[in-house]
Parts: C-alpha cells; structure tokens; sequence
C-alpha cells in the first residue's frame, strides 16, 4: 500500500513553566492545545506554517519535537528524544487565560487606566489589508482579471477611500497593514502592550463583528464586517456611480 505523505505531522513545543509568560505570541492560536507536567508546559496540535513563523521563532529557551510513532524527535533530528507526553491537552484560551495583575481589570475604568501606544515593529509580518483611494482601485480593477479580484473584499471609507482585505494582495499604491485576530494595524508598527490587545479588542469589539483599524498616532475607528462586499469591477463602478449622484444632489440642494 503506498504511504499517505500527505498525513499531517504533530507538532509539539516545551517550555519551562516558569516562562510560561513568553507564549503570550501564540494564545491567539485557538487550534493550541496545551498540557501541564511538573515543571514544563507543552503545546501540540501547531499547523505547520504556525511552527515556522516569527511567533514561534522568538519564543526563547524552548525545545522542538515533531512526532513519529509515539516517540518525539527533535525538530530536523532523525533521533527520537523521548515518548510522546501522556497528558490531559486543554484549548488554549483555557490553559492560559490572560492575566494581567498590575491594572484594573476594567482598564478603561474611571480610577485607572492604561495609554495605548504604536510603536515600530521591525519583525515581518504577512500583509493582509490595504487602504487606498476609490480612483486609484477603479484604474486597477478597470483592466485586472477577474481571478485576481474574486478573493477579496472591500469596502469605503469616507466617500474617496477604500479599505482592501484578503489575498493576492493587488499591485496598487497603497498604505498596508497586518492583521491580529479583529485588529488591523499599520505594517511596521505594533501595540506597544501586545499582551493586551485581546482585552483592548474586547473592550471596544464585544460582538466580534467589527474590524478595528488603527493609525499611527494610536486612534482607530471600527468597520462592520457585515458591510464589506466582494471586489469586481461592477462593485467598484456602481459605488463611484452612486456617490456621483449624492454629490450632484447636493450640489443642486444648494
């Protein structure tokens, strides 16, 4: 019979508990699932892209394994390392909630609060949304082929911009962004207090159902996601059409 080599690989990281704060990187996985034993915490279930990014990478003091017939080897070792953990695997969100002692638990509250602050970010980062004008995305879309539009969504922003989510990202000048679960933030910048941005998002994104973009200076304004639609070209020309229209009844009201 021949071999299934499209099986997929269990991978596992290690960690001495008393770092457990470095893995504050990949809580936002949900996939993870995590286990205890006495000094060491252990995390399976990674998708192979998850172990290669630089989330993983900068966890220090580490080990790790991938998984072949119950023992573990060492991650690009041959020789098996030790069994397979025989532990309890718990999510996540669960193994690890956050817990944050030095502020108030309401953070925005009226007797304590925290300032959010961006700052620059020189790791890489896929990105994954783009911010541009309405006239710049109908010169693209007026002749780009039609495969190339069908993955992303779009919608605008104050009449003359256009906000662009998804991949391929599309050849346009334009500002980009990189994406933390519902937070969108400028690429080369980061949430000075990135283990806080689950409980910023929660704060002002209870529902889960906005996107939460933010500027440089650290001010955001939120996009119903609801309200994003496919990218094509009759999208495109249907919006430019319409808001042609307020403006000349505008201009006619005057």
């Amino acid at each position: 019979m021949a071999q299934n080599i499209t099986k997929r690989i269990n991978y596992f990281l290690r960690i001495d508990i008393d770092n457990k704060e470095d893995l504050a990187s990949i809580r936002k996985w949900n996939n993870l699932k995590v286990a205890f034993d006495k000094n060491s915490i252990w995390i399976n279930n990674f998708e192979s892209y998850q172990i290669d990014s630089i989330e993983v990478k900068a966890i220090p003091k580490k080990n790790l394994f991938y998984s072949k017939n119950g023992k573990l080897f060492l991650l690009h070792s041959l020789l098996p390392d030790c069994k397979e953990p025989n532990l309890l695997w718990t999510p996540i969100e669960r193994a690890l909630p956050i817990q944050i002692t030095k502020f108030n638990h309401n953070y925005f509250g009226l007797t304590e609060k925290i300032e959010i602050k961006l700052v620059k970010d020189t790791s890489e980062k896929e990105v994954q949304v783009l911010y541009t004008s309405l006239e710049k995305l109908l010169i693209y879309v007026e002749t780009a082929p039609k495969i190339r539009l069908e993955k992303i969504k779009w919608i605008l922003i104050n009449n003359e911009d256009v906000l662009l989510f998804g991949k391929p990202i599309l050849p346009i000048n334009a500002a980009a962004f990189w994406m933390y679960g519902n937070t969108v933030i400028p690429v080369g910048y980061k949430i000075e207090l990135e283990i806080l941005q689950e409980v910023i998002n929660k704060k002002i994104n209870p529902e889960n159902d906005s996107w939460i973009i933010w500027n440089k200076e650290a001010s955001y304004y939120k996009v119903d996601k609801s309200l994003l639609k496919k990218l094509s070209l009759s999208s495109v020309r249907k919006t430019k059409i319409e808001i042609e229209r307020e403006i000349k009844a505008m201009q006619i009201n005057v």
